[in-house]
């Protein structure tokens, strides 16, 4: 059953990851190429009340997300003490990237779907 927990968890933040990227998007082309923090992207309508903290949680995954005016990140990792994979993206490609062990980087191979 821990099995099938994980997978439903590492599937949300997947998820929440590709709605991130989503609204990152279409933030970045209505505000001249620049990307929004969580707050921002909140408050223009972009995403909904689960991102409503500078690092939401979501099914046991804790969101990080770093802006740097034409640039983000997003990591997605468990909260502690759980257990599961890590999962990363960013503004250079619509690619989730996984690591088993540590928080995600680009470097790290692709979901395959």
């Amino acid at each position: 059953m821990q099995q099938s927990v994980t997978k439903t968890d590492e599937t949300a933040a997947i998820a929440a990851l590709h709605t991130i990227a989503t609204a990152q998007q279409t933030y970045a082309v209505t505000s001249g190429g620049s990307y929004g923090t969580f707050q921002q992207l909140r408050e223009g309508g972009y995403l909904d009340s689960r991102f409503s903290s500078t690092t939401p949680e979501v099914k046991g995954y804790i969101l990080t997300m770093a802006v740097n005016g034409n640039s983000f990140s997003c990591n997605a990792d468990p909260a502690p003490p759980g257990s599961g994979r890590h999962f990363y993206t960013d503004a250079t490609s619509p690619v989730i990237h996984v690591n088993p062990s540590q928080p995600a980087t680009a470097q790290d191979a692709g979901l395959q779907p």
